[in-house]
């Protein structure tokens, strides 16, 4: 049994203190959601506005930008996670965005950002935010582009935190998070939630019995998914912990890095070419992804998704509502300071037997 999330805390931290460049400031929310719905209000963002984001998203974010008065509109994203330009300008023109969410997916780089001369032809009113949910965001490394431009995390996609940062130009962020008692029980919510999901991946690790450690793993990703429901189901944006806050500030980020570019590897060289998922990034991206990604076909997703679960794999079905996921599926191999090389080959071995007996 192997967690698909990172856990182990302490692996994950350093001595050394991470400082934001002196002309960016960072805020820190409990959740991605929570840190938009904050920019939202106070660049007073007009309801009823587009929202435009890729057809490969969660859809529960999707329903809660609805619920919170603005509407949502997508640009097409291509079977390996790239976007065309053209059809993306093209949209960009046709619906008006007040805020363009441009997602590196699985930690890719966007290829969007790769030339960004396009967001400079921008309105100046209108918001960029670039979507790093899904990579792990060193502060020194980061680079804003204009005003009205923001990058927005999801810690505990990536680290063993609850959180999630924004970053942007001082002037742009000339206001603070706010603790507000109205959101004491939401927030108290999303964080017992995370808290015993932890718990229980951890079970999953140390069990002896198959049988039990995938029994605490499915337990595990129930409670995960049910703090992916509640997640952002507030008016108001909640604060993130000041503890965590202090504990981001202290990531091993070059470790993380070099753990993650060297297992990215690993699964190259040992997973057979109809899984091969390398030619979806260049080698600069190894070190940014969440998981390693496979992408599997309609006809036989289904029959691989249950064979290894059943084997003790506990992968689902990634962003399975999305519009994307209805022309393929894509599952996502762990990555991280919680697994080594012995479990990874065992997870390339039984990745393997899947397509070799069911594609």
């Amino acid at each position: 049994m192997v967690s698909v999330q990172p856990i182990h805390l302490i692996q994950y931290l350093s001595l050394k203190r991470s400082k934001t460049p002196h002309n960016l400031k960072c805020l820190f929310y409990l959740s991605w959601e929570d840190a938009l719905w904050d920019l939202l209000l106070k660049k007073r963002v007009k309801k009823c506005s587009t929202i435009l984001v890729p057809n490969f998203y969660c859809v529960d974010v999707e329903n809660n930008i609805i619920s919170h008065g603005y509407k949502v509109n997508h640009y097409p994203v291509n079977k390996d996670f790239s976007v065309n330009s053209k059809l993306f300008k093209s949209k960009i023109k046709s619906v008006n965005p007040a805020i363009i969410v441009i997602l590196h997916s699985v930690g890719i780089t966007n290829n969007l950002l790769k030339n960004p001369e396009w967001i400079k032809e921008l309105p100046p009113e209108t918001i960029v935010i670039e979507d790093c949910a899904h990579r792990l965001v060193n502060p020194q490394n980061i680079k804003i582009i204009r005003k009205n431009y923001f990058i927005i995390d999801s810690l505990r996609k990536v680290v063993p935190l609850q959180g999630s940062r924004v970053f942007g130009l001082k002037e742009d962020l000339n206001f603070d998070t706010e603790t507000n008692l109205k959101t004491l029980i939401y927030s108290s919510k999303v964080t017992a939630l995370w808290l015993l999901m932890l718990i229980f991946w951890n079970l999953s690790q140390i069990s002896y019995s198959t049988r039990l450690s995938l029994y605490f793993g499915v337990i595990a990703e129930k409670l995960m998914l049910l703090g992916y429901d509640v997640i952002g189901d507030s008016p108001r944006a909640a604060s993130g912990s000041r503890f965590f806050a202090f504990l981001t500030d202290h990531l091993n980020y070059d470790k993380i890095y070099k753990v993650k570019d060297t297992q990215a590897k690993l699964y190259e060289k040992n997973l057979t070419p109809a899984v091969q998922s390398k030619n979806l990034y260049n080698g600069d991206s190894r070190k940014e992804l969440r998981h390693y990604p496979v992408i599997l076909p309609i006809k036989s997703a289904g029959k691989i998704l249950n064979y290894l679960r059943s084997r003790g794999l506990i992968v689902r079905f990634e962003l399975d509502d999305s519009p994307w996921s209805q022309k393929q599926k894509v599952i996502y191999l762990p990555l991280g300071l919680h697994i080594n090389e012995k479990k990874q080959l065992n997870i390339c071995n039984l990745v393997n037997k899947s397509f070799k007996n069911i594609s």
